[in-house]
């Protein structure tokens, strides 16, 4: 034992120098996803991602679901543990962080950083194909995410750098990226992806509109576990009472997808790649105008042209208060003037 311990200690020291190794994620073939389903082998749920034993899938009704045997190699049973509790999401108090959150700075509008783990993914119906070497559709998906944003008034970091290849390697190239976005002080970091998986697992109709929905997936092998949910929660209520049907469910997955480095990190999977491509930038469009109220920046992101105010959430001046401004101005007016004529008249009488 004793002439195995350098050994032992070598290969301890060479494990911590490679980084957080829950930070991978295996990826599947696009024509193979795997399939979730109930006690009843009812269908509950496709995904491109490998799935592992202690995965849990909160449907889009808030079913809660527990992975608790992998069947085959395409297959994984799940248990009903309940409906997830959610927050209540009001009009006028649209999903506040509670205070061990805190969001940007009061009148400050927040700064959302945007990247792509996976550079290569694409929309067959659009790209021609499924995978591009060198920046897939996906970057158009990020554009148009990152476009509707500034329109809403962020700040926003969108860093396109490309990790290719699409391998278990992809989360470690990507997270210099995701690193490299937090020293800019970010609140709230996305990796956008698309998924694998047939077209009707995302094609839905938001108020008449063809969009894809957008899931939110959360690394359950990570220490902002805990805060990351509690995120990807409050962006679902917000979602669900916005734009039903938007949502495709939050996903928690062996790995850690680099959320570690914030608790409002998140990875969004945009339409899958059997979707069309226009699809998934309606759909990001609608995630993105939902976010002001998530942040608790405005309740309303858009005017009665439809188009992005870019304003943080204010009381608007209303013509008695704009009266009432108007009449305090004209008073300290009228007694500066008083005051400068009484200077001057005094100024004589001493003269004389």
């Amino acid at each position: 034992m004793a002439k195995r311990l350098p050994l032992l200690l070598f290969l301890v020291l060479m494990l911590g120098l490679c980084g957080p190794a829950y930070a991978t994620q295996s990826e599947r073939p696009a024509n193979k996803p795997f399939t979730l389903v109930d006690e009843q082998n009812k269908v509950i749920h496709q995904t491109g991602s490998q799935v592992y034993t202690g995965d849990v899938y909160i449907t889009a009704d808030n079913s809660r679901y527990r992975v608790v045997e992998i069947i085959s190699p395409n297959t994984a049973r799940c248990v009903y543990q309940g409906k997830e509790i959610m927050p209540v999401i009001s009009e006028q108090n649209a999903a506040l962080f509670s205070n061990d959150i805190p969001v940007a700075a009061k009148n400050k509008m927040p700064t959302i950083a945007v990247y792509h783990t996976h550079s290569d993914e694409s929309y067959v119906p659009s790209d021609g194909k499924e995978s591009i070497n060198g920046n897939g559709g996906i970057y158009d998906v990020g554009q148009a995410l990152v476009t509707e944003l500034k329109k809403r008034g962020f700040k926003v970091e969108y860093n396109k750098n490309n990790h290719n290849p699409h391998d278990i390697n992809a989360y470690n190239r990507s997270r210099k990226t995701a690193a490299s976005l937090m020293k800019t002080g970010p609140d709230v970091i996305l990796d956008v992806h698309r998924d694998a998986v047939p077209a009707n697992q995302y094609r839905t109709n938001v108020k008449g509109e063809e969009v894809t929905k957008v899931k939110l997936v959360v690394g359950r092998s990570n220490p902002n576990m805990k805060t990351n949910l509690e995120f990807a929660k409050k962006i679902k209520a917000v979602m669900d009472k916005k734009d039903p049907g938007l949502s495709n469910g939050i996903y928690l997955g062996k790995g850690d997808y680099n959320q570690d480095l914030s608790p409002r990190a998140m990875l969004i999977e945009v339409g899958a790649h059997t979707n069309t491509k226009m699809d998934a930038e309606q759909g990001v469009k609608l995630f993105a105008d939902i976010l002001p109220a998530v942040l608790g920046v405005s309740t309303s992101s858009r005017n009665t042209s439809g188009t992005s105010t870019g304003q943080p959430a204010a009381k608007p001046l209303t013509q008695n208060n704009q009266g009432a401004w108007t009449t305090i101005l004209i008073i300290l007016v009228v007694v500066g003037a008083a005051a400068v004529g009484y200077y001057f008249l005094n100024r004589g009488s001493t003269n004389k």
